[in-house]
């Protein structure tokens, strides 16, 4: 591909991609490329391809070759994300964004993912209904993949949610608090002195696919004739992981009734593929370990992406809360919960 435009490149591309397509469609009669108005950390755009009779068919272009914010592990992020769509996420029958084609030039630095355009509304937008929908939509995922657990196993490019990946993270957490307060650093390190039997915890869970950022702007709903279309979307962080993580993040913040039904919505879904949900208290502690990794994490960020020291300051005060939580439940007996597969 060397000396060609990207014009030219993303031309020839699609062309491939269409002819590809189930039963082949005609060549396009053109193809036009628009930027999105929903590019958020790497630029992305629209890709119109005009087909004879006048049909169209529309594709999201990420680019992985440019990112508005720094990250760590730039190439694994894509070859993860790639790998989702490509591998997993296209025999599945999720509802996720159709897997197109992908153009990846090393040489030329073009890392394009090509999916399907969903004209959806993320569901940190939409009524609480949809959010039951899309924790519904958890379960199901989660019980597809459970039962692929060798397809998972060969999927080198997944994050592993090991008790190595969890320290890690906590080690990278302090390292970045030790750089901004030397009290703020002290309070950390208190608070995760028990921290290896969180991990312990939070390491022996059941295994499936895990999306590893669902989070309510990370999750599509699009309204069909057919009902709720649920499309997550940002894959760069899945895992191979406990269920739970995802369900974690997803419903931070809630708390009952409506945490109850969310809370309910996937177990439903979950346990009727054969996914093992603890009862609902273990499942709060388990959760809530969660809930402290999640603080960690961006912890863990907050020297390169530049937190203000204040900010710092209130995620260590959340991870000391969590973290004294959490250190009772385990010296109480969740420590005995197992992995069961």
């Amino acid at each position: 591909m060397s000396g060609r435009t990207d014009a030219e490149v993303l031309q020839g591309s699609i062309e491939r991609m269409v002819a590809d397509l189930s039963g082949g469609l005609p060549a396009p009669v053109a193809i036009e490329r628009q930027a999105s108005r929903c590019s958020s950390s790497y630029a992305s755009d629209i890709v119109t391809v005009e087909l004879p009779g006048n049909k169209k068919l529309r594709m999201f272009l990420k680019n992985f070759g440019t990112s508005y914010i720094a990250k760590n592990g730039m190439r694994a992020r894509r070859e993860r994300e790639l790998g989702a769509y490509r591998d997993l996420l296209a025999q599945a029958d999720l509802g996720t964004a159709r897997y197109y084609g992908s153009v990846w030039d090393e040489s030329q630095g073009r890392f394009w993912l090509l999916l399907e355009f969903v004209d959806a509304v993320p569901v940190r937008y939409c009524e609480f209904e949809y959010w039951v929908e899309a924790a519904a939509w958890l379960g199901r995922m989660h019980g597809y993949f459970s039962r692929h657990q060798d397809r998972l196993a060969s999927c080198d490019f997944l994050l592993r949610h090991s008790a190595d990946y969890f320290s890690s993270v906590a080690e990278v957490a302090l390292e970045a608090v030790a750089q901004i307060a030397d009290d703020l650093l002290a309070r950390l390190k208190k608070a995760l002195s028990g921290y290896d039997r969180i991990v312990t915890v939070m390491a022996s869970q059941p295994l499936s696919l895990v999306h590893g950022a669902y989070v309510p702007s990370q999750i599509l709903v699009e309204q069909q004739a057919e009902g709720i279309r649920i499309c997550p979307i940002d894959w760069e962080l899945a895992a191979v992981g406990s269920p739970l993580y995802d369900l974690a993040f997803f419903s931070d913040g809630f708390q009952p009734p409506k945490l109850d039904r969310i809370w309910e919505a996937y177990r439903q879904e979950a346990v009727n593929r054969d996914v093992f949900v603890p009862d609902r208290e273990t499942m709060r502690d388990v959760v809530d370990c969660f809930r402290l990794h999640k603080v960690i994490n961006w912890l863990s960020q907050s020297k390169e992406r530049a937190f203000p020291e204040q900010e710092v300051a209130n995620l260590v005060g959340m991870a000391e809360q969590f973290a004294h939580l959490c250190d009772g439940r385990v010296a109480s007996g969740l420590s005995g919960f197992r992995r069961r597969v």
